[in-house]
């Protein structure tokens, strides 16, 4: 199975792609299903699931933003708090029954870096993000089998024509949301995909330098 687990909505404010969308473009690329991860929002799950159709699962989750940069959270409806450590917010996503990625960990400004890595036991790193640089996700891959974690692959779509760049790849057939999560919390999940190339980081720079300074230069 090949799902896509890191994409932006409207929900973020970095993005304007409607939920129902994104999923109508990731079932035309042939996607088994995605997860909807807002930036510290919650509110595109619940539209995206009602336009999936029967056989397109839609994984419930979230981008936090921590102390140190991004964190993936699978499986949860609930906002966590931003701006807290690493290792408490890994805390609150296992309370609420959820599973922890660290998202694009070594890319400059929102990865939350190596140091971070060691602050909590994440069972997977985000090896494949379309939006990094291919060799901030070389490090990833390298750092997770070092630790003998699994790796995950999403293409951090905020566009459409971003989705299904990089995908998470799963065992067996039809699998279930719990599946999904059983399989992240345990590692057994590999990832490919495409890095950001050079047209990549021309529409993607700008954008963000510029939505950083509108934020008054803080962080999403």
């Amino acid at each position: 199975m090949r799902l896509d687990l890191h994409n932006h909505t409207m929900h973020s404010p970095d993005s304007r792609v409607r939920p129902a969308d994104l999923v109508v473009a990731a079932m035309r690329a042939g996607l088994d299903g995605l997860a909807i991860t807002d930036h510290n929002a919650v509110g595109g799950v619940k539209e995206a699931e009602q336009a999936a159709k029967s056989g397109f699962l839609v994984i419930p989750g979230i981008e936090i933003s921590t102390a140190a940069g991004h964190v993936l959270a699978y499986g949860v409806r609930e906002v966590v708090p931003r701006d807290l450590g690493v290792a408490e917010t890994v805390q609150r996503i296992s309370a609420l029954g959820g599973v922890a990625v660290a998202a694009h960990p070594y890319r400059f400004w929102s990865g939350i870096g190596g140091a971070a890595l060691r602050e909590a036991p994440f069972p997977a790193y985000e090896t494949s993000n379309a939006r990094t640089l291919r060799r901030g996700n070389l490090r990833a891959k390298e750092r997770a089998r070092e630790a003998r974690v699994g790796e995950t692959g999403g293409s951090d779509s905020h566009f459409l024509d971003e989705t299904a760049r990089a995908v998470t790849l799963f065992e067996g057939e039809g699998l279930s949301l719990d599946a999904v999560l059983q399989a992240l919390g345990q590692g057994k999940t590999t990832s490919q995909g495409k890095d950001r190339g050079v047209a990549g980081t021309l529409r993607y720079v700008p954008k963000a330098v510029s939505e950083w300074m509108l934020r008054g230069m803080r962080r999403i």
